[in-house]
């Protein structure tokens, strides 16, 4: 039999690939790879090099989360799936940003994203980019476990601690729990991020194909924020000039500017994920499928602001709040004031599919439920004037009141929906299973729910979309190594919840959240493949044709010359590509390449209607420019090199240029990261099974450079509209730096 160690060096490309044969395309990597990466690596560093995705990385140790985009898509149109339930489906953040809190990288056993297509049992509707799924390692059946400790640049360091229960009697129940401590020193600025992580996973197989799988992670996070430049801050910074504002928050107080000062924006987060697939096989041909899930997520984010007395406002109704105590309203008396945002985000539901496996056809029909609720508090609270403490976060006794005796609030809403989501396919297969056919539906039902508890608000608004999700797939295998494929389908995505409120400055009582609900989003999706499975040569070749209409997107704008946040339907979009994957089993037995590439032609297809700066409706020169965060070319090279005891893992991946505006008046240039990680495996040594050291480097180079786009906006020059209009300047974009070398050691064994 071939050991574990053998199976990880025969894996093609060093895991950075994987045999697949789906109608659609699929891009993996699998435990071989991962095992080579940083301990401290989040589930998006290690998607990187596939050729569909865009990554953009905030921290060395993976703790602040980043951001993905992919095929000219935002990171909210890919859905993050992790063994079959959904996380943070209709969040008002992408779940993306977060999936470092899901699960450790030390328990994901493979990691796949589809760009062009998921399948209608998918518990999603925010899948215009595909999903990015996950699937955890199983229980050993023979109890054991892993013991790890890293320490790297920045003082950064994770312990991490793994048991497996084996058999539990002759229960069949299989278990493990792993617990990890993460720590690190913000790479930029002042301040420090701490993650504590706990995974569980128990799993049953049954003698007649039956099976349970509970998995549950835990996080707590505590961290302190970073400040994200603009693109004139970040080139003054690059260059030693004078800067009129800091590339980073500062270590000390000024009373002058408070929100510059650290410790006046730490976060503050709780997440707890849970899933639970069931099969039930009911007969040699039906078996019923059932996974009902549940995540919930409190973060809080800290922010401080200077308020006057007699200036003050909740909604856009002015309150009288007495702010220094001395029960008198001053319009002399200021004081600055912590306002954190407190979110408690919670989502549950079940899919139920029956599935059949008869003659030449297999199949499934089911029902999706999913309830979802985002509350959203801004209490004012008291904060001190001399050293800018802040209350601890949940100190209800620091909030201020007004003086009729209520609570005073910046925001308070709760938002969410319900969901109703019916499918149904069926593959046939033909010419001996060479040929497969798909069809298949999903009809969503979805109401959004919202309620504004702001005096003078709109107090609660609704609204509810039905539309169907069509795809249809096929497949023909000439032979064990060639396979060619072809999908369609149709995609919905709702705007979130969120946009139905509307939000106000409490120190003028403006709106800065627009609440005007956009349409929902299409998308029309093609894609035709060819694959080639040889003994030591892979390949995957997609082209792809993507057609989106009342594109959703979160962006800053300017109505009356104030500052206004809003989702807005950005217009229609074409996105055409290529994505190109090879890799090899070991080459003269050690050496195993990996190469991906992507070309991307996308252009935005209408005008982008705005506001003018005389308040006219008007509207941007944007048809025909290319749409934001949408690089032309992207590629990767890598090699894995194996001989049992040492293991090399170098990668490099190049980015092209990006815009941030709508206008494709300002961007970022291409840019190169990369990768490499050395390490030696012993033989085994007392309780030590699998020994090893490794060394793991990134930004080798120590290029400064932007490495993603951290928010966008319509135009970065003052410009004229379709109608000759003036159009102000929007808020300039911000970006993500590129954290500096890093260098991370770890030493590790089963046990």
């Amino acid at each position: 039999m071939t050991s574990s160690r053998n199976l990880y060096r025969l894996s093609p490309g060093g895991g950075m690939m994987r045999h697949e044969t789906a109608a659609h395309t699929i891009q993996s990597v699998s435990r071989a790879y991962i095992e080579t990466q940083s301990p401290t690596s989040t589930a998006l560093d290690l998607v990187r090099n596939l050729p569909s995705v865009n990554v953009s990385t905030p921290d060395p140790g993976g703790i602040q989360g980043g951001s993905i985009t992919s095929r000219g898509m935002s990171e909210n149109d890919i859905g993050l799936v992790i063994n079959g339930a959904p996380v943070a489906n209709g969040s008002a953040a992408a779940a993306n940003r977060f999936v470092n809190s899901y699960i450790d990288s030390e328990n994901i056993d493979v990691e796949s994203m589809t760009p062009g297509s998921i399948d209608v049992n998918y518990p999603l509707t925010s899948g215009a980019a595909g999903a990015l799924t996950i699937s955890s390692r199983n229980p050993n059946g023979t109890f054991g476990g892993r013991a790890a400790f890293s320490y790297g640049s920045y003082d950064l360091t994770k312990e991490f601690l793994r048991v497996d229960s084996g058999e539990i009697g002759h229960s069949g129940i299989k278990t493990y729990v792993s617990v990890s401590h993460t720590r690190e020193r913000n790479w930029r600025g002042s301040g420090m991020a701490d993650r504590k992580h706990l995974d569980f996973q128990a799993q049953k197989n049954f003698e007649n194909g039956s099976s349970s799988n509970l998995f549950f992670g835990y996080t707590h996070q505590f961290n302190y924020l970073f400040k994200y430049p603009t693109l004139a801050q970040f080139e003054a910074d690059k260059h030693d000039r004078p800067l009129a504002s800091p590339i980073n928050y500062t270590d000390s107080f000024n009373p002058a500017s408070p929100a510059s000062y650290y410790r006046s924006n730490p976060s503050d987060m709780d997440v707890f994920y849970l899933s639970m697939p069931l099969k039930f096989r009911l007969s040699h041909i039906f078996s019923l499928n059932i996974t009902p899930y549940y995540d919930q997520a409190n973060i809080t984010n800290g922010a401080s602001s200077i308020l006057t007395e007699g200036s003050t406002y909740s909604g856009p109704d002015h309150v009288a709040v007495d702010l220094n105590g001395d029960g008198k309203i001053s319009s002399t008396t200021k004081r600055i004031v912590s306002n954190p945002s407190i979110t408690v985000n919670q989502q549950g539901g079940v899919v139920a599919a029956l599935a059949w496996n008869v003659a030449n056809h297999e199949g499934q029909v089911g029902y999706w439920y999913e309830r979802y609720s985002y509350q959203t508090l801004g209490p004012v609270s008291m904060m001190n004037q001399l050293s800018g403490g802040i209350p601890a976060f949940g100190d209800t006794s620091a909030y201020y009141q007004t003086t009729a005796g209520n609570t005073y609030y910046s925001v308070n809403n709760v938002t969410g929906y319900e969901l109703h989501s019916g499918f149904v396919q069926d593959t046939a297969h033909f010419l001996n299973h060479k040929l497969d056919i798909t069809g298949g539906v999903k009809v969503v039902a979805m109401t959004l729910r919202m309620q504004n508890n702001l005096p003078g608000a709109v107090p609660s608004a609704s609204n509810t979309f039905v539309a169907p999700m069509p795809r249809m797939a096929v497949t023909y295998r000439f032979n064990s190594r060639h396979q060619i494929y072809f999908d369609a389908e149709g995609d919905f995505r709702a705007p979130s919840s969120g946009t139905l409120a509307t939000g106000y400055s409490i120190a003028t009582g403006k709106i800065s959240t627009n609440g005007a609900a956009p349409k929902p989003q299409y998308s029309i999706k093609e894609e035709l493949g060819y694959r080639y499975s040889g003994n030591h040569l892979i390949a995957d070749v997609s082209l792809y044709n993507f057609n989106i209409t009342n594109r959703l997107l979160s962006l800053n704008t300017f109505s009356n010359n104030v500052q206004v946040g809003e989702t807005v339907n950005a217009g229609g979009a074409t996105v055409r590509g290529v994505d190109v994957m090879l890799s090899t089993t070991p080459i003269q037995k050690y050496f195993s390449p990996y190469v991906s590439f992507e070309y991307l032609h996308a252009r935005t297809d209408t005008n982008l209607p705005v506001a003018a700066s005389n308040g006219v409706m008007d509207y941007l020169h944007s048809a025909g420019k290319k749409p934001v965060m949408t690089p032309s070319i992207m590629g990767s090279l890598g090699l894995n090199y194996d001989n049992g005891s040492v293991f090399i893992n170098a990668s490099v991946h190049y980015t092209g240029r990006q815009y941030s505006t709508f206008m494709n008046d300002q961007s970022i240039p291409g840019f190169w990261s990369d990768s490499i990680a050395i390490g030696y495996k012993f033989h085994r040594f007392w309780i030590a099974q699998t020994p090893r050291f490794q060394l793991n480097f990134t930004n080798v180079t120590g290029a400064y450079t932007l490495n993603g786009i951290r928010s966008f906006s319509t135009n970065a020059l003052a410009t004229r509209g379709v109608n000759g209009n003036p159009i102000a300047a929007a808020a300039a974009p911000t970006y993500y730096p590129t954290p500096n070398f890093t260098m991370v050691g770890s030493v590790s064994t089963a046990f």
